[in-house]
């Protein structure tokens, strides 16, 4: 049974292959509410997302297997309406450029302060959870 919090702030995927960083992104988001389901690559991603419903994607641009910005494409096709937020230590404004282009709704570059990134996360969610695919 989820708590008030996880009902209130939703579900969010982190995608991220930095363990590190993995860990403190989790445990911050779920010291604000969030329940958090983290994976390392796009294809471990692909398969939650496919089982849970979820309200946000924070997603890394370098991951292994599947790329952070072809996991943004898949992620637009089959569930336009869940915000992404792309970061990256490997940025610049091309790739700011192609993440807008492949639909991310939010772009952060690393280092990062968590509580802006808790600020787009919050500017870019709803309170319901997205729907799972067609």
């Amino acid at each position: 049974m989820p708590n008030q919090g996880e009902m209130r702030r939703g579900v969010v995927m982190v995608v991220e292959d930095d363990p590190e960083m993995r860990a403190m992104l989790k445990d911050f988001l779920e010291r604000e509410g969030y329940r958090v389901i983290d994976r390392v690559s796009g294809e471990q991603a692909l398969k939650a997302i496919e089982s849970e419903g979820f309200t946000a994607v924070i997603l890394d641009k370098e991951i292994p297997g599947m790329r952070g910005l072809d996991l943004l494409s898949v992620l637009r096709r089959d569930w336009p309406k869940v915000p992404v937020i792309l970061i990256t230590a490997f940025g610049g404004a091309a790739v700011a450029e192609e993440a807008f282009a492949r639909g991310a709704n939010r772009y952060l570059e690393k280092p990062f302060r968590v509580d802006d990134l808790l600020a787009v996360l919050r500017s870019v969610t709803t309170e319901d959870r997205c729907p799972r695919p067609r």
